[in-house]
């Protein structure tokens, strides 16, 4: 618990923006994914040469996006590559769009963790 409330005070403080590159080598997420998940190309350069932190609202979408791919990499086993492939292939109970295109919100985030629940749990997703 403890842990959390660092996290809720430092994502209102403003994350800086190496917890993208952080995202980009834990998380193995590609950069299109980062600019389309998190802010345009543009605005995190700005923020990067500007020494400016993520707005709250970059900065909570950077944590979705770390705590869902997290979780995908504990149900694949820390298997990162199984993982990898499981959030960019499409999901019928998404609609056809894949994990990381759910992450766009909240809401998906959700619908998201519920699948890798299922996975935890023996279920295909």
């Amino acid at each position: 618990m403890h842990s959390e409330v660092d996290l809720m005070e430092r994502v209102e403080k403003g994350l800086v923006v190496g917890v993208v590159e952080t995202l980009r080598t834990r998380g193995g997420l590609t950069d299109e994914e980062i600019f389309q998940l998190i802010a345009p190309r543009r605005t995190l350069s700005r923020r990067e040469s500007l020494g400016q932190s993520l707005s709250r609202d970059e900065a909570d979408k950077a944590v979705r996006i770390a705590r869902v791919t997290a979780r995908a990499q504990q149900a694949f086993s820390g298997k990162p590559e199984y993982a990898a492939d499981w959030l960019r292939s499409p999901k019928s109970a998404l609609g056809e769009r894949t994990p990381m295109q759910a992450l766009k919100s909240e809401s998906g985030a959700l619908a998201v963790e519920e699948l890798l629940v299922g996975i935890e749990h023996g279920l295909f997703g």
